[in-house]
């Protein structure tokens, strides 16, 4: 009879506890923060057929801010480390940058998108949120290992187990110039380039390296995976900084970043009960 009473009594606090916890998450909903992500190019990064000072460009560039500005994020987030701000100061940049009556004549993606956004919604300052990474040492170790070691297959996505990002089927040239820049963003963002290209990181890379032997005193065994890890370790601390940038008054958030590094901070951001991510789908049109 003892036992039988125990038990009820652990059973009842379970229920109550599972009541609380329901209780709670549905308290979270109700306050979720909304996520709103965009991947893109790297503006400064083209060459001088493609110019984003360019008149038709402008144009897109306006009407994407204005698109953004509608879902009136408290805070705007770009693509660039805290820490240089010490360096290369983005709040006193954007501070002349709101004094400015004519448009501004730097392709930079933060100062197009991001400070022209956050001017328009009143903000007092653009928020920095990259972090670094070994991408280009640890692609370039890759790159040399699969060609000694005949697995450049791998990374062409010509093997079995391996896939072949989208936009290396398609002429994306073509796509790029033959569209309005706003139409290639929606192309970048949709789900056919978003996930071959989150893929590839996962399927791809992790595959170059030994697959008969394992040496923790050979840095190249598992040399494709150790790039993925570095590129989930630099996006799970870009997410970090966000986060902790944060009150948790907000409403709203926009991140503009390079497209390849929303896939993993989307994910991130959905397992967190505090925010809501929006489908870039839903307000990139």
């Amino acid at each position: 009879m003892k036992n039988l009473l125990y038990l009820i009594g652990i059973l009842s606090i379970i229920s109550c506890n599972q009541q609380i916890y329901t209780q709670t998450v549905e308290t979270e909903k109700t306050e979720k923060i909304k996520v709103y992500l965009l991947g893109t190019f790297h503006f400064a990064q083209t060459d001088s057929t493609y110019n984003v000072l360019d008149s038709d460009k402008q144009k897109s560039i306006e009407y994407l801010s204005e698109i953004i500005a509608k879902n009136n994020p408290n805070k705007i987030f770009t693509e660039r480390q805290p820490e240089f701000e010490f360096q290369n100061k983005i709040d006193s940049l954007y501070k002349i940058y709101i004094k400015m009556s004519r448009p501004l004549k730097t392709k930079n993606e933060i100062f197009q998108v991001g400070f022209r956004t956050a001017k328009k919604l009143g903000h007092e300052k653009v928020y920095q949120c990259d972090h670094p990474g070994q991408y280009g040492t640890l692609n370039m170790a890759v790159m040399e290992y699969a060609e000694k070691n005949n697995q450049t297959d791998i990374l062409e996505g010509k093997s079995i187990g391996s896939v072949m990002r989208y936009e290396s089927t398609v002429n994306e040239d073509s796509i790029m110039n033959n569209n309005t820049l706003f139409k290639y963003l929606q192309w970048i963002n949709s789900p056919e380039v978003m996930n071959t290209s989150h893929s590839f990181y996962n399927t791809n890379f992790p595959q170059i390296g030994s697959n008969y032997y394992y040496n923790y005193d050979d840095d190249d065994t598992l040399i494709g995976a150790e790039l993925t890890a570095d590129w989930y370790r630099r996006n799970i601390m870009i997410y970090s900084k966000i986060i902790n940038q944060l009150d948790y008054n907000e409403s709203a958030i926009f991140l503009l970043i390079g497209a390849d590094h929303v896939p993993i901070i989307k994910n991130l951001f959905k397992g967190n009960p505090y925010f809501e991510v929006v489908e870039t789908s839903k307000w990139l049109k």
